[in-house]
């Protein structure tokens, strides 16, 4: 091992680079589908690549756009070794995600194969293609530990991306972590599954980089994932970063037999870690290594981790994240910005050095989420908008995004707890609940779920199962399947990019039988613009389509209002079915008459 100085957590990832390359200059740095870089080959490469940037204005920003691989990392070394502040974009980002930023670039340098798509969506800013200079650039002038390096995208899982602004300090500090806490090591073969956009793919590229391991790239877009377990055997993949999903993806199907290699180190991160998914590790793969689950986030880097004892975690909905990681402290806060009792649900605050330090050219929004630290001048608390909970030895626990804490029907819901059990269901590979409003204007909970390979589910069953699991108000009023649901470069669920629920039936209803009579006609009329359908048959039930009793007050109202007459909402609930309804409103309406 080289060890990571203390004081090295203060300087610039030139300089600990440097270090690596004088005492490993032959060692394997990277490989791609079989060819090595060694380190010196890096080194050589990456000034090139700082050279092609030294014309750039002070201050100017380069946006990277690279697919995964040697191309991207050798790009944004280089930009690091200039010191200018590099913006990674992965190509396959919707162009709504970057436009704007692309704007707020001095230049874009790209590959090849991604020119025609920059082209497209540069404006006026200039289009390099090739991260390498011809020839090499008078001596760059080298950056500050306190210099801006890297702008990362925000996941836009949630609203527009915004661009986090890392320092070379806090790159530094972030990849000496993994050598500290995880023995990140020459020998090491550490794999690099993700776009370099993805904040959390530092992990694997500097962290490995920086203490003279080996980075293994795999492209799971060009290979498929079903291919990831048999390469990473293969090539001895001792160190295996990877989101809940991709290990999902491992133990369902990607891995059937026991395999005599296992890595000595799974680190999990970006999304919630399900304890059946580390029971699975043991007991399909026949695993018994370290598995490290993790809480980070773009603006505050890493929080806390922990190396997770499986008898501990059986019963609960999540995996906990563990305790803060040094230089890190936790507060739980509430909607006032006061701390909150142990135990309690509060927003994550994150104090400490090494945090990001604003967001790019959005002063107002850093001022909102960077706030000083009262006991730390010059430091920041930074306002994650995620919930947590601390358990009373400090452990804490994730609980999701504070914008995922909705209200339905009057009563708190927390999307994570539904999600929880949406994914415990059968033949579920992933799912997201989010709160939708309809044009009614009511909250309700909608439900997307993508099935395990080889899996057939629908809605419809799924919703029923849920029923009987959940409150009425905690249950999806929609659940839509789909073969595979949108993902972030991070490979998160990009939930602002999930497709629409409204406007067709439930997913697996049957067709509609057509409406026979004038009352029949009147009430598919007024459940279709209660659920937003376009077609309501005579054989369909209310429920099903997901309606309740304050659902049911809307059609009182709607008889009301064209027939003239009051039919209370407990008569309607006696009768579901459509036909069944539509004769009870007659008959009602016959002796009120």
């Amino acid at each position: 091992m080289i060890p990571f100085d203390r004081a090295e957590f203060d300087g610039t990832i030139p300089t600990r680079l440097r270090r690596i390359v004088e005492a490993l200059p032959d060692a394997e740095a990277l490989v791609e589908d079989g060819r090595a870089l060694t380190y010196a080959a890096l080194d050589a490469e990456t000034d090139r690549a700082a050279a092609s940037l030294a014309d750039l204005p002070p201050g100017g920003a380069v946006a990277l756009v690279f697919g995964i691989g040697t191309e991207a990392v050798i790009a944004l070394l280089g930009a690091l070794k200039a010191g200018v502040p590099a913006m990674p974009i992965d190509p396959a980002a919707p162009p709504e995600d970057v436009m704007g930023l692309f704007a707020q670039v001095a230049r874009i340098v790209t590959a090849p194969a991604q020119e025609a798509w920059c082209r497209d969506r540069a404006g006026q800013v200039p289009v390099q293609v090739g991260a390498a200079c011809a020839a090499p650039a008078d001596a760059i002038p080298a950056p500050r530990p306190e210099d801006p390096a890297i702008i990362y995208l925000t996941s836009a899982s949630t609203g527009p991306a915004k661009g986090v602004v890392r320092t070379q300090r806090s790159l530094c500090w972030h990849a000496g972590l993994q050598t500290r806490h995880h023995g990140y090591a020459p020998g090491d073969r550490i794999a690099h599954l993700s776009s370099f956009a993805f904040a959390g793919s530092i992990s694997a590229i500097l962290g490995g980089l920086l203490a003279g391991a080996t980075v293994e790239v795999f492209d799971g877009r060009r290979h498929g994932l079903l291919a990831l377990g048999r390469w990473a055997a293969e090539r001895r993949i001792t160190v295996l970063p990877v989101t809940p999903p991709v290990l999902r993806d491992l133990v369902e199907a990607r891995m059937p037999e026991r395999q005599a290699w296992q890595p000595r180190r799974i680190i999990v991160g970006g999304e919630v870690l399900r304890p059946e998914d580390v029971t699975a590790l043991r007991d399909r793969l026949g695993w018994d290594c370290a598995v490290v689950n993790r809480l980070a986030s773009s603006e505050a880097g890493m929080i806390a981790e922990w190396v997770v004892d499986p008898a501990a975690v059986q019963g609960r909905e999540a995996v906990p994240v563990g305790w803060p990681v040094e230089d890190r402290h936790v507060t739980l806060v509430d909607e006032q910005g006061e701390p909150v009792p142990l135990g309690e649900i509060g927003e994550i605050v994150v104090s400490g050095d090494y945090t990001a330090i604003g967001y790019w050219n959005r002063p107002e929004l850093t001022a909102e989420r960077f706030r000083p630290d009262p006991e730390r001048p010059g430091s920041f608390r930074v306002f994650t908008g995620d919930l947590g909970r601390l358990h009373p030895d400090g452990m804490l626990e994730h609980l999701g995004r504070a914008d995922h804490m909705v209200k339905i029907r009057g009563y708190r819901v927390e999307l994570a707890a539904v999600e929880a059990v949406l994914c415990r269901q059968e033949g579920v590979a992933e799912g997201v609940v989010q709160a939708v409003r309809t044009a009614g204007g009511d909250m309700r909970l909608a439900a997307w779920v993508q099935p395990a390979p080889g899996v057939e589910i629908n809605g419809l069953t799924l919703r029923r199962r849920l029923a009987s699991q959940l409150p009425d108000y905690m249950l999806p009023w929609r659940v839509g399947v789909f073969a595979a649901l949108p993902r972030s470069a991070g490979n998160k669920i990009a939930r602002g990019r999930l497709p629409p629920l409204s406007g067709t039936r439930p997913d697996g209803m049957a067709p509609p039988v057509p409406t026979r009579g004038e009352t029949e006609r009147l009430l598919a009329e007024i459940w279709s613009e209660i659920f937003e359908v376009d077609e309501v048959g005579r054989e369909d039930d209310f429920f099903e389509f997901g309606g309740d009793s304050l659902d049911m007050l809307q059609v009182a109202a709607g008889l009301y209002e064209h027939r003239a007459v009051f039919i209370t909402d407990s008569d309607l609930l006696e009768h579901p079915r459509l036909a069944d309804m539509a004769a009870a409103v007659d008959r009602l309406t016959e002796e009120a008459a």
